[in-house]
C-alpha cells in the first residue's frame, strides 16, 4: 500500500521531468494571491510598452539607473520585477500565510516600489505611453492588501 504511493509518485514525477516541467502546488487564495497575479499583469504591460516605444532588451541593457547603492540596468531592474510578480511572492504565499510570510511579502512591496519609481523618474522613460503603465504599475504597489493574523 506504502510503496504504491511511491511508485505513483515517482511515476508521476518522472512524467514531468521528461516532459520537461515541474510541480508547483497552487498558490492558495487570498486577497494577496489576487494582487501578485495583478502585479503580474502590470510589470508585463511596462515589459511590453518599453518594446514598444523602441526600449528593446538591447536598449533598455544600455540604460543604467543607481539602485540600493549599485548601478544596473533597465533591463535588470526589470525582470527582477518580473521575476518578483512570478515566482518570488508565489514562492513565499505556498509557503502559508504567516507573519514571517507577510512581513517578507511586504519588505519586497516596498523596495519594489522604490524600484518603479525610480524607474520612472528616468529621462528615457518619460513618454506617456510609458508613463501610464508605469503609472498603474505604481499605484498597484501602493495598493497591498494588508492581511490581519489573528493574535496566537
Amino acid at each position: 500500500m506504502i510503496l504504491g504511493r511511491y511508485l505513483r509518485a515517482f511515476w508521476g514525477a518522472l512524467r514531468l521531468t521528461l516532459r520537461g516541467e515541474t510541480y508547483r502546488p497552487p498558490i492558495p487564495q487570498s486577497p494577496i494571491a489576487g494582487w501578485v497575479a495583478g502585479y503580474a499583469e502590470r510589470i508585463k504591460a511596462v515589459i511590453q510598452a518599453a518594446d514598444q516605444n523602441g526600449l528593446d532588451s538591447a536598449a533598455r541593457k544600455q540604460i543604467k539607473l543607481r539602485l540600493d547603492g549599485r548601478q544596473m540596468s533597465l533591463e535588470t531592474t526589470l525582470l527582477t520585477l518580473q521575476f518578483h510578480a512570478n515566482e518570488e511572492y508565489a514562492s513565499l504565499l505556498r509557503q502559508g500565510t504567516s507573519q514571517r510570510v507577510l512581513n517578507t511579502v511586504y519588505a519586497t512591496n516596498i523596495n519594489d516600489h522604490y524600484w518603479v519609481i525610480t524607474v520612472a523618474a528616468l529621462p528615457d522613460m518619460q513618454k506617456p505611453s510609458l508613463q501610464a503603465p508605469l503609472q498603474a504599475l505604481e499605484a498597484h504597489l501602493g495598493a497591498i492588501p494588508k492581511v490581519e493574523l489573528p493574535n496566537a
